[in-house]
This record gives structure tokens, C-alpha cells and sequence, in this order.
């Protein structure tokens, strides 16, 4: 079965994270993705850690886990010649996606007047730290400025602690997933009217959408959120706990949950307490609440714990390392990670197909291509040239 993308034809221009991992999303959904890369270096995340193989063989996992299910071409980007080559597959593509900073396509001589003249179809999307136009247009930015920018950073941390980065690159997987989103969005407006448009897509915004109630709390009341650890925001108990051998994380914060928390613990009378009897009212005495918790947990093993709890219905998890992640049942039922052999490299993990379609599921298709790895093709197959053409441009070091 194909994907629901089969048929478009998306050009990849972006590097790094957000970008990219957008364009993997849509290749993973059946669109021919087309990475297209500087001749000269390519993707610098090509280069970054870590690595997989030995001597020459190398491949960045960094690199891999945001590129698969794509075709690889690379072109000289300072070459008129290639930047030709290039207004020609625009011309005969769907979607572009980069994420160069405002001005650089400008540069290139594909500024967006020139993109809807050599084809008014296109969907281009456009990823930037600060978004298109706005005083900070021209700043450069990276995930740890999105996230230190939008909020995220402050509001993240131990209680009076510093703020702290997330373990992960949350604006960019956040900026990758809104761009894919909005991307097949404007597909479907092109489908109905034969419109192409640009989408201007932000790492500060997309970090500031994820603040929930820190925004309106402060527009209404001038508080600002404060860092809370692990602790949930609005109710409780909803915190990280020591067991004997380890840590997990319980979520008995509604009325419902505590009541069965309280059962569970053999402390019923705590749930009839008015000082703990509704969300609000433990929220304000927290801590008292959470050292009953702990009292009774901290008897208890992690297995222990989790069967518990569990069984009585309380969403409980123990708090995973990667190791528990790849050992873990559901993750591997679902086929979250998957593993593939890399030429000349050996096994490598993929991440999996997020998205589960029951009609037109996503899947595996393309490993991440090498450096122009498929330059011959796509040129042949896509543009018509001819093998000498191909082969000239090869000699030059073009493509």
C-alpha cells in the first residue's frame, strides 16, 4: 500500500534538525523527498557526532536520524550553471523546504517572486529562528535559543534551580512537526484551487505554543510560572518518587485518581481530609501530600510499584533510560525503532513511523542517502538529461 504522499515531489534544502526532520515526516508518508546538498561539504550535520563504522565508513547518526527515506542529489549552490539545474526541478516540484537564514535564497537569485514565476504551484516552506520579517529577522538561532527565547528554559528546572535545557531538541522536533503540518495543509489548498503559497514557520513560536497556562497566567494576573521540577503544574500528586531500587512517575492528581491512590496506599481517611479532597486544595499543600506518597512508596520496589499502580488504574511509568526504552514491550510491538543494515557500516537504528495509518500507512523505504547518491538518477529520471550531460558535470565537480 502507498503512502498518502505518493506522487509529491518535495525538495530538501534545509539542514540540521527542523528541516530536515519535516521533510523525513512527509518521506515517510510515501512523498519522494529529494535532498538536495551543497556540493561542497553538504548537510553539516553530516559531520557531527556520534558515529557508526570504522576507517572510511563511516556514517553520523546525528545525520541518519532525521534523513531517512530520501534520494540524494548534490549540486554546486555557487554555481550559476546548477542554480539553473536547480529552477528546473523547482519548476517540476510540489513542495520546497529550507531553512536558511531570511535573505539567502534572496542571494541565490530564488527569492519568492522568482520561486511562484518558475512555478506558482510550489509549496515553500520556510523555517527560520525568528520567522521572515520582525526585528529579530536576521538573528541567528539554534534549538538552545528557541528554547531559551520562547519560555521553555524558564520554566524549566528544580524549584529555585537555574532553568535548564531540555534533555532533547525540542523546538526543532517542535518546528519540524509544525512545518510538515502545515505543509500538507497547503497541499490541500493546492489540490482545491492549484495555489502554491509560503508558509513562514518559527522556532520561538513554535516553542512558545507549548507554554500552555504560563502565558494567560501572567496576562492575567502578573505571576509568572515558576520552575516546579518534576512536579505537574495544576494537580498533584503528579511528581517523580523514589522507589527502593529506582524512580517513577505517578499521575493520581484528579479527584477519581487520588481516591484510588488513597485506597491503595491503605490510607483512605486522607481522600475524605477537606485539605486534600479536590485538586486545588492538595495543590496548595503539595508537599504534605507528596511525603505520604513517598512514605508508602519508598517501601516498594520499582516492579512493585508500577504493578500496583497500574492494576489500580493510575497512569505510572518508570522513569526509562535508552536502554529501558529498547528493551521496552510496547515500543517494540509498535516497531518504534528499527534497524536496518547501512552499507558498509553494518546495523544501524532508525526511528520508526510515528504516524499509524490503518488505509495508507507510512514505512521504510530509503536508507539516508550518502553525498549525492543518487545525482545520475534524479537528473536522468526527473529532468531528462542525458548520461553525458551527467557524466560532464560529474567531471566538473557540479554535482
Amino acid at each position: 500500500m502507498a503512502g498518502p504522499l505518493k506522487g509529491i515531489t518535495v525538495l530538501d534544502m534545509s539542514r540540521f534538525i527542523a528541516g530536515p526532520y519535516c521533510c523525513m515526516l512527509l518521506g515517510d508518508m510515501g512523498a519522494d523527498v529529494i535532498k538536495v546538498e551543497n556540493r561542497k561539504g553538504g548537510d553539516p550535520s553530516r559531520g557531527m557526532l556520534p558515529f557508526a563504522g570504522k576507517g572510511k565508513e563511516t556514517v553520523s547518526l546525528y545525520f541518519t536520524q532525521y534523513n531517512k527515506n530520501k534520494r540524494g542529489l548534490s549540486l554546486d549552490f555557487y554555481n550559476p550553471e546548477c542554480i539553473n539545474i536547480l529552477k528546473k526541478l523547482i519548476a517540476k516540484a510540489d513542495v520546497l523546504v529550507e531553512n536558511f537564514r531570511p535573505g539567502v535564497l534572496e542571494k541565490m537569485g530564488l527569492g519568492q517572486a522568482e520561486l511562484e514565476r518558475i512555478n506558482p504551484g510550489l509549496v515553500r516552506t520556510s523555517i527560520s529562528g525568528f520567522g521572515q520579517d520582525g526585528p529579530y529577522r536576521d538573528r541567528a538561532a539554534f534549538d538552545c535559543i528557541g528554547q531559551a527565547m520562547g519560555g521553555l528554559m524558564g520554566v524549566t528546572g528544580e524549584a529555585g534551580g537555574q532553568p535548564l535545557l531540555a534533555g532533547t531538541w525540542v523546538a526543532d522536533f517542535t518546528t519540524g512537526i509544525y512545518s510538515a503540518f502545515g505543509t500538507v495543509c497547503a497541499l490541500m489548498h493546492k489540490k482545491a484551487t492549484g495555489q502554491g503559497q509560503m508558509l513562514d514557520i518559527s522556532l520561538i513560536e513554535s516553542v512558545l505554543s507549548l507554554l500552555a497556562t504560563a502565558v494567560p497566567l501572567y496576562v492575567e494576573t502578573g505571576q509568572i510560572q515558576p520552575r516546579r521540577g518534576n512536579r505537574d503544574n495544576v494537580t498533584g500528586p503528579a511528581n517523580a518518587f523514589r522507589c527502593k531500587d529506582g524512580m517513577i512517575y505517578l499521575h493520581a492528581g484528579t479527584d477519581p485518581l487520588f481516591k484510588r491512590l488513597t485506597q491503595l496506599m491503605g490510607r483512605p481517611e486522607l481522600n475524605e481530609d477537606p485539605r486534600y479532597d479536590t485538586a486545588n486544595k492538595r495543590m496548595g499543600c503539595i508537599l504534605e501530600v507528596e511525603k505520604y506518597v513517598q512514605d508508602w512508596i519508598g517501601n516498594l520496589t520499582v516492579d512493585e510499584a508500577d504493578a500496583k499502580l497500574a492494576g489500580a488504574g493510575i497512569p505510572v511509568a518508570k522513569i526509562a533510560d535508552v536502554a529501558d526504552l529498547l528493551a521496552n514491550p510496547q515500543l517494540k510491538h509498535r516497531e518504534a525503532i528499527l534497524y536496518r543494515e547501512y552499507p558498509g557500516v553494518g546495523e544501524i537504528s532508525l526511528p520508526g513511523i510515528t504516524v499509524k495509518m490503518s488505509k495508507t500507512p507510512g514505512s521504510l523505504e530509503k536508507m539516508p542517502p550518502t553525498l549525492g547518491e543518487h545525482s545520475g538518477e534524479i537528473l536522468s529520471s526527473f529532468l531528462g538529461m542525458s548520461r553525458e550531460e551527467i557524466t560532464d558535470l560529474a567531471a566538473r565537480n557540479l554535482i
